[in-house]
């Protein structure tokens, strides 16, 4: 008989009972997560993040801190190297957004997200990746887009950069972006890298904001297309191994 895969273990730190105890019927419900325990204020949370050692922070508001963002920043903060993931649940746009995509928060999902779209975000936290909730690049976007776009200083991206940073900025994941580009997770993540560190960006949402801003991704357009795109040196590698 083979092992059971084991459970990712989810901690809710939310002070709003109704919304805790739907996000704890939604989460039993999931047959690959555990919910290790609840809390409701920020002593509580850091007590159980030691005891518990989660794997993801589902957070709320907490009643002694209003602010889910703020909440999971200062937590952290309390725990330097101990600290699990934390998926921020927020009700409006705030333009501070943009920065969960730092090691010490991990994700934003607004509060009218799905139950689907709550385990896949703590899927990917606990799969090591950060997530921006798609209405926060949304909101981003059409800020940027009121503006006239720069011309894209791309002399230094390679093609396949540049169809990586395109699907990034549509929301895909690296195991999305490796299925449509017919390329390995690990490649896309050194694609990935490379592009941040090209342009000096911080993290994901800001090559996000990049792409949009310069013009090389326009909102609306489908980046469907990239995956059937074949370069030169593919096409050659395909004749010599056909």
């Amino acid at each position: 008989m083979k092992n059971a895969t084991p459970k990712k273990t989810v901690l809710l730190a939310e002070s709003r009972t109704l919304l805790r105890i739907g996000l704890r019927e939604i989460l039993d419900e999931t047959g690959d997560m555990a919910v290790t325990g609840e809390t409701t204020d920020s002593a509580d949370t850091i007590r159980s993040i030691r005891d518990l050692c989660p794997e993801v922070v589902v957070m709320g508001p907490l009643s002694d801190c209003a602010d889910s963002l703020e909440a999971a920043r200062k937590i952290a903060a309390e725990l330097p190297g101990e600290a699990p993931r934390f998926l921020a649940l927020v009700d409006v746009w705030d333009a501070r957004s943009l920065d969960v995509a730092e090691p010490e928060v991990g994700g934003l999902l607004f509060t009218n997200a799905s139950a689907e779209e709550l385990r896949a975000a703590i899927r990917m936290l606990s799969a090591g990746y950060s997530l921006l909730a798609p209405e926060a690049c949304q909101r981003a976007v059409r800020t940027v887009a009121a503006g006239s776009p720069r011309t894209p200083p791309v002399a230094d991206m390679t093609n396949r950069e540049l169809d990586v940073l395109r699907l990034l900025a549509r929301g895909y994941t690296n195991a999305e972006i490796s299925r449509d580009l017919s390329l390995s997770e690990s490649t896309v993540k050194s694609h990935v890298q490379n592009v941040l560190h090209k342009k000096h960006l911080r993290n994901r949402a800001g090559a996000v904001i990049y792409a949009y801003e310069t013009g090389l991704m326009k909102v609306g357009e489908n980046p469907a297309h990239l995956s059937r795109r074949r370069y030169p040196q593919e096409e050659r590698s395909r004749a010599a191994n056909a």
